[in-house]
């Protein structure tokens, strides 16, 4: 299994050269999590976690604030 990121079928998900160039990626397992964020006018910066499962499902993990009970969202 490749970084644990192999389907059955022998399919890699990402390579190592796929992710060469992004930051704050970790392979875990059965899925890629990056750090991910976004800048609001409103409401100042946001940051999460989004996970990209190898069987297509990709989970969004809010981290915005010590505490925040928003999600985890969930996509198929």
């Amino acid at each position: 299994m490749a970084n644990g990121l192999e389907k059955e079928s022998g399919f890699t998900m990402f390579s190592d050269d796929d992710l060469k160039d992004v930051n704050g990626v970790k392979k875990v397992g059965e899925f890629v999590e990056v750090m991910c964020g976004c800048t609001s006018h409103r409401y100042g910066d946001a940051v999460g976690k989004l996970r990209i499962f190898v069987n297509g499902y990709l989970e969004i993990t809010c981290e915005c604030t010590p505490g925040c009970q928003e999600g985890p969202f969930l996509s198929l």
